[in-house]
């Protein structure tokens, strides 16, 4: 353990919980990793004034903190870290794709997942090294861990609704193509997810995509992309 990190959970620890009033276990989807039941806000200001504290660490030295607080035994070590990357821009900078792809193997269920996947690397970032993200990302929706599948569809979702780059849309097709048929939650709603942010810049090409494919898709992915296209609203009802 980095001693950065022995800092950092000991940061945790003081503001979990009493065990007694903690989550159960499995509670976010995270197996068999134990649950302090750190509140997100909580973890987010810890990983804020850590990240202040350390802004002129050089990024190598901050991965290194990140590292192992993604080896760490609990789902608020794992989560902690994308946070930090998060609130210490350098750092996130110096991100590879196969630092992705290692720190997944770590992780289990859509929140830890979602925490270093979701709206973590902006386009730019993917964009400047396509080649290398492109591949990490195809290959993990080919990956026989069904958190690894989400993980191939959440990680292009932020991309592909703030960026109208055409490689982020032909890629996160594919991948919906490649997971269609997948019926558990876990990777339907991320689906749902994918296509609906898609629809902000090639809504026409969803709107065909959909009608060529819904006999294979999730039942929802259907029904909030269709909302999504007639309404521009998740929830398919107009605005007020």
């Amino acid at each position: 353990m980095h001693p950065e990190h022995a800092g950092l959970l000991a940061g945790l620890e003081a503001l979990a919980p009493p065990p007694g009033k903690r989550p159960p276990p499995n509670y976010l989807g995270q197996g068999s990793h134990p649950l302090l039941g750190v509140s997100v806000p909580a973890k987010r200001s810890l990983a804020r004034a850590w990240a202040v504290a350390h802004k002129t660490t050089a990024p190598a030295e901050v991965l290194a903190v990140v590292e192992s607080l993604f080896a760490g035994a609990s789902y608020d070590e794992k989560t902690l870290a994308p946070l930090i990357l998060a609130a210490h821009r350098p750092a996130r900078l110096a991100v590879r794709p196969h630092d992705v792809r290692r720190w997944l193997g770590g992780l289990v269920g859509w929140a830890e997942v979602d925490h270093l996947c979701q709206n973590l690397f902006p386009p730019e970032q993917l964009l400047a090294d396509w080649p290398a993200w492109s591949g990490m990302i195809a290959d993990l929706a080919a990956d026989p861990e069904i958190s690894r599948r989400r993980a191939a569809l959440v990680l292009l979702t932020g991309p592909a609704k703030r960026s109208p780059d055409l490689r982020l849309r032909d890629l996160a097709f594919a991948n919906l193509q490649a997971l269609q048929g997948e019926r558990d939650a876990l990777v339907a709603k991320a689906v749902s997810w994918l296509l609906r942010a898609l629809v902000v810049h090639h809504a026409r090409e969803v709107a065909a995509w959909l009608e060529a494919h819904a006999a294979a898709l999730p039942a929802i992915a259907v029904r909030e992309t269709c909302g999504k296209l007639a309404t521009g609203r998740k929830s398919g009802r107009p605005a007020a």
